[in-house]
């Protein structure tokens, strides 16, 4: 990233001295300007300790150099250097600074803090599916197969109405949509569809499948479950 850095001058100060003029040769038209040094990013501003001066000549209205000033005038900038009143120093950064930093920073977290309660949820969710019993509810992400091969899919409810040994048997809702955000009923005189029995291990796993793994018509993927209260 690129960014542009710019220096600049602050006035803090002036003095008159009686020193002849190096360019002229005249007595007492010579000023000393004096100037802080101010550094300027996009991002921040820093305050420098270094002054800098300029020897002004009012009769020719002209900057001197400083390869010639006379040790007179270098004593005279150096004197009245040290008498300046300066600018608070240091480094302050302003609103873009934080910006840059902060918002990164809260959307990592945030990022952080969404994963964090999606796995917690994911594992109580988890753990009341492994603690099913019978009046339970879940949703399921169904695949209708024909010789092994997708054939659609889909989401629906079971209600569980029974549960003996390793098999655990389901009865459907009556609706069955692909459509995100489906409202669904979940009232029990809606549960009209067809009772599969499946394997409870498998159940527990989150997935409802039949024993008879060559011939199943589908296969399904529990994502909720509603507890009966």
């Amino acid at each position: 990233m690129y960014y542009q850095v710019t220096d600049f001058y602050d006035p803090i100060g002036q003095k008159e001295i009686s020193s002849k003029c190096p360019d002229c040769g005249s007595q007492n038209c010579l000023e000393l300007h004096f100037y802080q040094k101010r550094i300027e990013t996009p991002f921040s501003k820093k305050v420098s300790k270094k002054v800098t001066g300029v020897l002004v000549c009012r009769n020719t209205e002209t900057e001197i150099s400083p390869v010639l000033w006379t040790n007179e005038i270098e004593n005279y900038f150096n004197t009245e250097k040290s008498k300046l009143k300066l600018h608070s120093t240091g480094l302050k950064f302003n609103k873009w600074f934080y910006f840059i930093l902060i918002v990164p920073t809260l959307l990592i977290l945030g990022g952080i803090g969404y994963s964090m309660w999606e796995h917690n949820t994911y594992m109580n969710q988890s753990a009341s599916i492994e603690n099913s019993a019978v009046g339970d509810k879940v949703m399921v992400m169904q695949t209708f197969l024909e010789k092994n091969s997708t054939k659609s899919y889909g989401n629906t409810w079971y209600q569980i109405i029974g549960i003996d040994s390793d098999t655990i048997f389901l009865k459907q809702h009556a609706d069955f949509s692909n459509e995100d955000g489906f409202d669904f009923d979940l009232e029990d005189k809606n549960f009209t569809g067809e009772t599969i029995k499946a394997s409870l291990p498998r159940f527990k796993e989150r997935s409802v499948m039949g024993f008879d793994y060559t011939d199943m018509k589908f296969s399904g993927y529990i994502t909720d479950i509603q507890k009966k209260e």
